[in-house]
């Protein structure tokens, strides 16, 4: 068996793995939070980024947004849905850094890395970018996600590099150890096309799997009843959510 498409077959087991708990995780997207790392002579980069609802649980966590906020995003009500200005108070504010720097870290040899962590301008959409600057030339480092971990044990998160590398940080195993040299060497001979198949089907899988979670865990709270001009929350589930629009000066 060619040596290519026996990784790409080993990457989809993988990933299946992967996914069956992802489907699960309290937020309830399709999939978990992301970690996209890189690195380059003796800097790691990490790229985190999650569906709207983890990124307002985090809004929550370090107490920029009100209790209710992740919840606005799945059924309601709008009211409580933040607008661009709160968006940007969270983007900026020094709590939310130094919330996500405590729960992501990376060391060299036991060593950690100095990091820092730049917000996007819409963390909710773009969530965050750390630079890990380490003593040495990157070869293997060990990496820490425990984003959410503290709000709830169920919250994972899953790790990528551009490679058939991936794992998931999770409460039970938030640390894994990452082969930098391994990753540049799988990039430079590219990634084989039956990856790509696979990964194409896993995300068939993956969607089919999150539209039968959302409607378990419809059934499981029962429907919604409003008043005169309600929504249901089918309605609002089928309906793309958008933050609430900011008011203009004369009101409209």
């Amino acid at each position: 068996m060619n040596a290519r498409f026996a990784a790409a077959l080993l990457s989809v087991g993988l990933l299946a793995g992967i996914a069956a708990p992802a489907l699960a995780h309290p937020g309830g997207g399709l999939l978990p939070p992301h970690a996209r790392l890189s690195a380059e002579d003796e800097v790691v980069w990490i790229e985190w980024t999650a569906p709207q609802d983890d990124a307002a649980h985090v809004g929550e966590a370090v107490g920029v947004f009100p209790e209710g906020t992740m919840e606005a995003f799945l059924v309601g009500p709008e009211e409580l849905l933040p607008t661009d200005e709160q968006v940007r108070e969270l983007s900026e504010a020094p709590e939310l850094e130094a919330y996500l720097l405590e729960h992501v870290t990376v060391r060299q040899r036991g060593t950690p890395c100095d990091g820092q962590v730049e917000p996007a301008e819409d963390f909710l959409m773009d969530g965050a970018r750390f630079e890990f600057r380490c003593d040495e030339p990157v070869e293997q480092v060990d990496v820490r996600v425990t984003i959410l971990h503290d709000e709830d044990p169920r919250y994972d998160t899953f790790g990528v590099d551009g490679t058939v590398w991936t794992v998931l940080f999770t409460s039970a195993q938030p640390e894994h150890t990452w082969d930098a040299q391994a990753a540049a060497q799988a990039r430079a001979g590219g990634v084989p096309p039956a990856l790509w198949i696979a990964v194409a089907v896993l995300l068939v899988v993956v969607m089919l799997g999150g539209i039968f979670w959302q409607r378990v865990r419809r059934v499981r709270r029962g429907p919604r009843t409003y008043g005169a001009g309600g929504v249901s929350r089918q309605a609002r589930r089928s309906a793309t959510v958008r933050r609430r629009p900011r008011a203009t000066v004369d009101g409209r």
